[in-house]
């Protein structure tokens, strides 16, 4: 006990899930076997599962010789990524609710090349042809350029028990300066949202959503891991929040963000069609893997076969509250407008 917060230390993570001994340093530490690492920062709320990363619930401490993560994490976080297969209750997918973010005269995020409630439903009609050629019914919350309600976005949801949402969105950060992908899971009971570092009234509330703690971040990891496979952008993390469309619904549900829309290398992968043919891939092959994962039929988290670094060291995220990356040079800005070309040319030419 540590902070009134119950801890384990890693040795027993290690142990009990039949991974390698822990390497230990001053500030991070790494488990390692066949198949699987996990490796992290101590004092941080960052990890990386099999390469994919993920924003912990509560930071990691080091207490003399022990390296200690939240009884939470364990439960909330590793539990079901490591063994998705254990989840109780969790069967294979047959129906996909998407949900295109925005509409109407809620335009979302927007960028020189375009706004964001076009950039998601597009994608999202780009997602439904691939999912019902493979055999899903498909389900959306909207299909035009309508304004829906949040309430009413989850209010759908919950006519489906065997479906699962999936939120498109994309993001827009205060200087242009911000770059990549990350998927949002619902903050569980009693955690904090991101960038919050106070409790609310809501954080201690049981919400629909919370029935769904482990199929909701079994889903985010196969999504967010298949988004970094097929569109190469730096990877944010997946995190927790407690937006109304993922909050509310009773199903497994993520909120995805396919990159930033004033970014001036995400935005003009943004408004390119084989970006959005890669995000629809994505979700396809993240759909597709939650649903053998749960199965039984995949032991582990997917591995990302590729990653792009940042294409602008000051967007890597900072989790300290009032943290804004510094602006752009013009001759860095030129730079990764040129940047956007090849990684266009370069998801194009990619067979997968």
């Amino acid at each position: 006990m540590y902070g009134n917060r119950r801890h384990v230390p890693i040795e027993d993570v290690s142990r009990f899930y039949k991974l390698g001994d822990p390497v230990k340093g001053e500030k991070e530490f790494q488990i390692e076997s066949p198949g699987r690492t996990i490796r992290g920062k101590i004092g941080t709320r960052e990890i990386y599962i099999n390469n994919v990363k993920y924003i912990l619930c509560f930071p990691t401490l080091k207490k003399g010789r022990d390296i200690l993560i939240s009884a939470m994490d364990v439960t909330k976080i590793l539990e079901p990524v490591l063994r998705p297969g254990k989840i109780k209750n969790a069967g294979p997918v047959r129906t996909v609710i998407l949900d295109a973010g925005h509409g109407g005269h809620d335009s979302g995020a927007t960028g020189r090349r375009g706004m964001e409630k076009e950039a998601a439903l597009d994608v999202v009609l780009r997602a439904k042809r691939l999912l019902e050629s493979q055999g899903y019914t498909v389900r959306m919350t909207r299909s035009s350029d309508v304004f829906i309600p949040l309430e009413q976005r989850a209010a759908y949801a919950n006519r489906f028990p065997d479906a699962i949402f999936v939120s498109v969105h994309f993001n827009k950060s205060t200087k242009g300066t911000a770059s990549g992908i990350e998927t949002f899971a619902l903050a569980p009971r009693g955690v904090p949202s991101m960038d919050e570092q106070n409790f609310s009234y809501s954080d201690l509330r049981q919400h629909p959503g919370h029935a769904r703690d482990p199929e909701n971040i079994a889903l985010a990891t196969a999504l967010h891991s298949s988004m970094l496979r097929k569109m190469r952008l730096y990877d944010r993390g997946i995190k927790r929040a407690r937006f109304v469309v993922i909050r509310d619904i009773k199903v497994p549900g993520v909120l995805l963000e396919g990159g930033f829309m004033n970014h001036p290398v995400d935005g003009n992968l943004i408004a390119s069609s084989s970006f959005r043919d890669a995000f629809a891939k994505a979700i396809l092959e993240g759909v597709n893997r939650y649903s053998s994962a749960v199965s039984g039929k995949v032991g582990t988290s997917p591995m990302p076969s590729a990653v792009a670094k940042a294409t602008d060291p000051t967007s890597v995220p900072d989790i300290r509250r009032n943290f804004f990356p510094t602006r752009m040079s013009a001759t860095l800005n030129e730079a990764v407008q040129r940047t956007a070309e090849s990684f266009k040319k370069e998801i194009e030419t990619d067979g997968n």
